[in-house]
């Protein structure tokens, strides 16, 4: 503020001011008026309404929209088999501001049809969600949620072959969907068994609340019955040649190497290998196997060699082809 040399305020900088704060305050006051006009709408949503015009009417509705244009201020009830009753005044029919309110979340608001971009859905606060953590690449359980219900029913199967932590098959347990998981990645104590714990177990992160989750249910956790996979493994957590050779000797005698390496080559230039660092000997072992065998292929889950046992062999029939007695 703008003072003149005795201290008070010019007499134009007071007319300003105050104007800028009628306007200021008036602003204000709009935000007010419309938050109360909303809570109105909310506390009296049977009785707020509007008119507009049907879509798509039918003829005998357009006949009855016509005649209410003449017999003005006059309310006509439209009835229809199986729906509620369309209520026509002027020309117009009542759009009733309780048909717009939704419970969502535990609470009751306003909403607007679907488009094809979902901007309500927030990604925030989503990091712990089931208890389990994966930086930038979870989703929030509120979408899966509304993809989920929008193409299935109760007890449809679900099915996510990349299932990361868990979010789909987590939700899909809450809304009461069967689901199956497959991932390849191993995430520890981030994985999706550890969040279908939880769930099971009443979790009450992400929709739990709007869905009144308590807990409860199971679900049956696999893994692939490892073959070379397993000297994958040992090949990776190895730390010196020694091992490595010994590991070698398995392989050639219960592993399955792949056809374009001859073993005898390889022993034949032993002394060769060892002069090698470990990275590479690594290497050299890893590309020595069959990578189209590195788990047990189900239509050989009866050969002997695999050694599979009885209570495998019935879950991956009932798993694959289904419970006899289904």
């Amino acid at each position: 503020m703008v003072l003149e040399k005795n201290g008070i305020p010019a007499k134009g900088t007071l007319q300003r001011a105050y104007k800028e704060a009628q306007k200021r305050w008036g602003e204000y006051w709009k935000i007010i008026f419309n938050q109360l006009i909303a809570e109105f709408a909310l506390k009296n949503k049977e009785r707020v309404v509007s008119i507009r015009d049907p879509h798509k009417p039918s003829e005998s509705l357009k006949q009855l929209l016509i005649r209410s244009k003449r017999e003005r201020d006059r309310i006509f009830v439209y009835e229809r088999e199986g729906a509620e009753p369309i209520f026509v005044i002027n020309g117009g029919a009542l759009a009733f501001y309780k048909d717009k309110v939704k419970n969502i979340g535990g609470r009751e608001v306003p909403t607007e049809l679907l488009t094809d971009f979902w901007g309500d859905i927030s990604w925030a606060g989503i990091a712990n969600e089931g208890d389990v953590h994966l930086k930038e690449g979870k989703k929030p359980e509120a979408l899966l949620k509304r993809i989920i219900e929008l193409s299935t029913e109760e007890n449809d199967v679900i099915l996510d072959f990349f299932i990361g932590t868990g979010t789909t098959c987590a939700v899909a347990h809450k809304i009461g969907r069967q689901y199956i998981g497959v991932e390849q990645l191993d995430y520890g104590e981030n994985s999706a068994v550890v969040r279908l714990k939880n769930v099971v177990n009443g979790d009450q992160t992400g929709i739990s609340k709007e869905v009144n989750w308590q807990g409860g249910g199971d679900f049956v956790y696999m893994e692939l019955m490892k073959l070379n996979e397993t000297f994958v493994e040992k090949i990776q957590d190895a730390e010196t040649t020694e091992e490595l050779l010994s590991i070698w000797e398995e392989m050639k005698r219960n592993g399955f190497l792949s056809y374009r390496i001859d073993p005898r080559l390889f022993d034949e230039n032993i002394e060769e290998f060892k002069t090698l660092d470990l990275e590479e000997q690594k290497k050299l072992l890893l590309e020595m196997l069959e990578y189209n065998g590195l788990y047990v292929n189900y239509s050989e889950i009866e050969d002997a060699i695999y050694n599979v046992s009885e209570e495998d062999k019935k879950l991956n029939k009932d798993f694959y082809e289904g419970r006899k007695d289904a």
